[in-house]
């Protein structure tokens, strides 16, 4: 395929210009002015337009059997919105609960991507349980093409690890060179505070925040951070929403951990007060 975009300001890194791009085979070979259009190529008119290289975005959940429910996108569906919002890879998260079969819960999620999916696409493999099978299943897929893992330090009893897993998961990942993306806050705090609350009768969407206050989520950073430093593992802290977790965060790389973090646009523009909002407003 042939295609030469003319006249859009091109967006990098580093700089913003007015010139034409031209792509053969899927790949960038020229940049420049007045650029002629090849036989048989497409030409696109961008003038007053942005080209800029697509998104990543390394946080998609599109399958989601989540306690009881179901997301409500399909492949054909997500694919498409990640394209028209600028984003042309995604990495979705693979979540099977502690009774899943690691394997069958790659292929079930990668059968309802082949084939349907708009843009590129990849996994993060969860880990919800480790022991002598799984390990021998995570190297397969891993082989496959994968390159990262995801866990839980929430969710006891259904997503969640335990410390002697998420010991053994490290080891694997810095074995194998994978990253191990993570949902950091702490699963007996959590359940603690929410016996107190519903003992207390505060149910409504507002106690949310209170039953994971920033203390809980910088404490499962710390966590992370600690085991991650042990075997020199790459780790990559997921939706931080707040300053205390990110400290934790910007400590443990100043030590030497190997870690990363990402936010979501909801914890930027999103406070308490949005969940304070009278009735059930709150909840949305």
């Amino acid at each position: 395929m042939r295609l030469l975009i003319k006249n859009g300001e091109i967006v990098t890194a580093a700089e913003r210009y007015v010139a034409d791009l031209y792509c053969e085979n899927e790949t960038i070979t020229r940049i420049g002015r007045g650029l002629e259009a090849p036989k048989g190529a497409t030409v696109i008119d961008a003038q007053g337009k942005h080209v800029f290289p697509g998104f990543i975005d390394p946080h998609v959940h599109i399958h989601l059997p989540f306690m009881g429910t179901l997301a409500k996108d399909t492949y054909e569906t997500a694919s498409k919105a990640a394209l028209v919002g600028g984003t042309t890879t995604l990495i979705e998260m693979v979540c099977p609960n502690r009774n899943d079969p690691v394997l069958e819960s790659y292929e079930l999620w990668l059968g309802k991507a082949e084939g349907k999916s708009a843009c590129d696409f990849t996994f993060h493999m969860g880990v919800s349980r480790f022991d002598a099978k799984t390990e021998s299943e995570l190297k397969q897929i891993v082989k496959a093409g994968i390159s990262s893992f995801k866990i839980f330090l929430a969710y006891k009893n259904f997503f969640g690890v335990t410390d002697h897993e998420l010991f053994h998961v490290m080891r694997l990942a810095k074995k194998l060179g994978v990253i191990v993306t993570a949902h950091c806050e702490n699963a007996d705090l959590v359940f603690e505070l929410q016996q107190r609350l519903l003992h207390e009768g505060k149910t409504e969407p507002k106690w949310h925040y209170w039953s994971r206050p920033p203390s809980v989520e910088a404490e499962g950073v710390h966590h992370l951070a600690t085991f991650a430093q042990m075997h020199d593992t790459h780790v990559y802290v997921v939706h931080t929403s707040c300053e205390e977790a990110l400290r934790v965060a910007i400590r443990a790389k100043e030590r030497g951990v190997k870690i990363w973090v990402e936010t979501l646009v909801q914890y930027l523009t999103l406070d308490m007060r949005d969940a304070e909002r009278a009735k059930f407003e709150g909840a949305k």
